[in-house]
Parts: structure tokens; sequence; C-alpha cells
């Protein structure tokens, strides 16, 4: 990885390679990243400028062995930490380890470097069910410890999405924490600090990914991928300084989040109590993430509608997807716009705490039928 290949960043980026250019990178690292943001990116490229026979500048240089080892994912002093589950191949939890599934982790790092953990879930078919950092890995890092690095210098553990370690592995990899091996640096990388062991928390040193501004977004998406500026700006905007949004949209990939809002929307408006009923069986199997992840998406969309409708701002858009916010925005207004904010996030609220999914997304939803229509009285009242 190269410096480039992380867009904005700048003070963290000149913080971490100044520890490493004078020796004195801790032995544990927390990175506190943005929503949809570079953490994996960043803990991949430190490491890479950890093992850099030839450091230009604050850059690896891209082209020693061990750049090229870490770049095509073979390094073997390099270990990834992944959330993983129940797959075709792995059905026991004491098998629950990431290196067996070492060829999705390589594969899902070369092609998705900024994917999300619901990509990774995808990588692994584990759509339904929601990964975990367990007991096992805690296992299989404490034999890894027991032996000398294979090339005889530093030993790197990136535990990604580290919010998802259990309180087994948290525990196991405490110690190794309190009293680290020679040589061996861990990596945490995760959105969501608050939900680590306060114990983790306070033996780690943290560093916090800065906002991604729309004008450093959009020239990154015009260096690495080639777009034209207005289309790079255009997709910035939208993405809301969120990475893997952007990069997606820019692959092409829509977010199927925003069908399924679609189809909720059209059920609320034509009072579809059966096809409510149905809609929320299905979004109540999805995992709890998933479906927080929808609430995530519905907030951004009504929240789109409300600019566009009533505060006359353009939002680029193109398309099906377009012709959905123009036909719903004015929808969503005075009316009503406040009162769904505080659905949704209610919904998430509930979800999070593991109430009945059925319960709350069919209560949310018939609560979403009177704030549709509240909304389209008061467009009503405002034509006449």
């Amino acid at each position: 990885m190269k410096r480039a290949d992380i867009p904005g960043q700048e003070e963290l980026k000149n913080v971490l390679t100044a520890m490493v250019d004078r020796d004195s990178l801790p032995h544990a690292l927390l990175i506190h990243e943005q929503p949809g943001g570079t953490g994996l990116v960043a803990a991949r490229f430190l490491t890479q400028y950890l093992l850099c026979e030839n450091k230009q500048g604050g850059d690896t240089c891209g082209s020693c062995a061990n750049c090229i080892k870490v770049q095509n994912n073979t390094h073997p002093d390099v270990h990834y930490i992944f959330p993983v589950n129940k797959t075709k191949g792995i059905s026991k939890s004491e098998h629950f380890i990431t290196d067996n599934v070492a060829e999705e982790v390589r594969a899902f790092l070369a092609n998705q470097p900024y994917g999300d953990v619901r990509d990774w879930y995808t990588a692994i078919n584990i759509e339904k069910n929601k990964g975990i950092i367990s007991a096992a890995e805690g296992k299989e890092v404490a034999k890894k410890l027991m032996l000398r690095a294979y090339e005889g210098g530093y030993r790197i553990f990136i535990v990604w999405t580290a919010e998802l370690m259990n309180d087994t592995f948290a525990n196991k990899i405490l110690k190794n924490l309190e009293e680290p091996s020679d040589k061996t640096i861990f990596l945490l990388v995760t959105s969501t600090p608050s939900q680590l062991l306060t114990t983790i928390v306070s033996r780690v040193q943290r560093f916090q990914e800065d906002p991604v501004s729309e004008d450093v977004l959009a020239n990154f998406l015009v260096n690495r991928l080639g777009l034209n500026r207005p289309k790079a700006l255009d997709l910035a905007f939208r993405a809301e300084g969120n990475v893997h949004e952007a990069m997606k949209e820019a692959e092409g990939i829509v977010d199927p989040w925003l069908e399924e809002f679609k189809k909720w929307m059209r059920m609320a408006y034509v009072r579809d109590i059966g096809g409510m009923h149905n809609w929320c069986d299905k979004m109540s199997k999805n995992t709890r993430d998933a479906q927080i992840m929808f609430a995530t998406g519905a907030l951004k969309v009504i929240d789109r509608c409300y600019r566009l409708g009533w505060m006359d701002i353009n939002i680029p858009m193109e398309g099906e997807e377009a012709k959905f916010y123009k036909d719903f925005s004015p929808f969503i207004n005075t009316a009503n716009a406040e009162g769904f904010l505080d659905l949704i996030q209610e919904a998430a609220f509930h979800i999070e705490r593991n109430v009945n999914p059925k319960i709350v997304w069919f209560d949310t939803s018939i609560k979403a039928i009177r704030l549709v229509h509240a909304g389209k009285k008061s467009r009503a009242q405002a034509q006449a």
C-alpha cells in the first residue's frame, strides 16, 4: 500500500510513519476509522511501511521483497484476523479461524481493499449470519506467538472489525497487550471503539481518522479511478465522506437497501398492511447488523428527500434513483421529516438491543404509513 491509497488523513499518516522512523511505534494500536473509512487500508499501509526495506519520504517503496509480499498478501509474518462464522467448509465453532478462509481473505484484500464488513460476509457466504472473532482465533494467535518470525523481523497482527471480538478472544489477547512479545505489533481497526472492552482500549494507543472532505474524496476518485472531475465531485457529494460508498457507486454497485426502502415506502403509501407484514417478516430474518445498516441508509434517504423537496438543494442523481427521489421527496416535508427520523432511529435502537425484530419493524411500518400520509396531506394543502 502507498500513502496515496488513503484519501486525506495526512496527519494520521505523518504521525504513524514518524513513529516508525523513530523506532517508537507502540506494540498495540487502535485505528478508529470513520464509517465507511479506510482503517483497514491504513493498517495495511503501516504494516508495509514498517517492513519496507527502502522507505522513501514517509512512503513505501513498493518494490522491495517485503513490499511485494505485503501487497500480494503473502507475507508470512503478517497475520489477518477477520470475523467468521459457519460456512460451507466451516461447521464447528472451533474452526472459526481466519486461516481457514485464507484464500477468501487474500481475494478480498486484492479485489475489495475498501470493502466493508457486509462485503466480507458476502465474500464468505455468511450474509445471514454475524461474523465473530472467537476463542478459537485466540488459540491460533497464541500458537503463532510461540513461534519465531519467519523472516526475523516484526510480526504484525491486524484485527479488523475489532468490535466483533467475543469476550473470550478479547481476554486471551489482553495478556498479549499487557505483556507484549518482542517485535510483535497488534493493529486493531474499528469504527465503534465503544463496543470494545475497556481493558482492551486502555492498553492500546488510539489514533482516529478525520472525516474526508468532498474535495479530497473527489481528488482521490480522479487519481485512483480516472474519473472526470465533475463525476468525481458528484460521487463525493453523495457519499458524504464515506469512501466505501463512493468506491462502490463509482464501480456501478447499487446499494440494495435503497430498493428495500422503495418497496417499504410504496406499501406505506397504498396502506398495504399484508405486504407490510410480509416485508417485516423478510427484514427480520436479516442479521442485526444488516437491519441497522438498512436503518442507517433509510435515515440518509429521508434526509436527502427533505433537502430536495423543501430546501432547494441539488443532489446529483440519474436514472431510476433520480426518478424515485423526484417522485418521493415532495412527501417528506415539515409535517413528517422529524417524525421519520425519530421513528427510524428508535427502530435501530430497539434492534441493537435485541428486541424482537418482527415486532419492531411492523410497529415501525404502521407508524410509517401515518407519516407518509401526513406528508401527503401537507403537500396537498401547500398546493391548494
